[in-house]
């Protein structure tokens, strides 16, 4: 997909970089196995584009809705009513993605404090639990 819409020069400078991005490169995979661990430590909201981008004569998605935001647990998915290189350039504070990406960025910051004290408490009890455990062993046989 990305060769058949993208200009050969393009291609042809930065051919190892869309040969990683291609749907089913090794690069690609391993970018997402390491990654699936840790989304559950984060918030993660998806966005695509809903129009299609001007490339030479044709149109095309650059990214298409089920690749750019793919249907996961615990995750938030919204189109954005823009081309790929309009998504986050937004005319102005009532544009309806700008709305969107504002809305979620305010309700993680309001989230956060909460989940950082949570999460420090959860480090503090393991290091704790890992001290008790290296002592006991330390500590045997006397």
């Amino acid at each position: 997909m990305v060769s058949t819409v993208t200009p050969k020069i393009i291609v042809d400078t930065d051919g190892q970089l869309l040969n990683a991005l291609r749907e089913g490169s090794e690069t690609l995979q391993n970018v997402t196995d390491q990654f699936a661990p840790l989304m559950k430590r984060f918030r993660i909201y998806f966005f695509w584009e809903q129009e299609k981008t001007t490339i030479s004569l044709s149109k095309a998605y650059i990214v298409d809705a089920s690749s750019a935001a793919p249907i996961l647990d615990n995750t938030e998915r919204s189109g954005i009513a823009a081309d790929h290189s309009h998504m986050c350039k937004f005319e102005n504070s009532d544009a309806p993605g700008y709305r969107i990406v504002v809305a979620a960025l305010m309700r993680y910051a309001r989230e956060s404090p909460a989940l950082v004290e949570s999460r420090w408490s959860q480090a503090k009890e393991m290091l704790r639990t890992q001290r008790s455990a290296e002592a006991t062993e330390l500590t045997r046989g006397f």
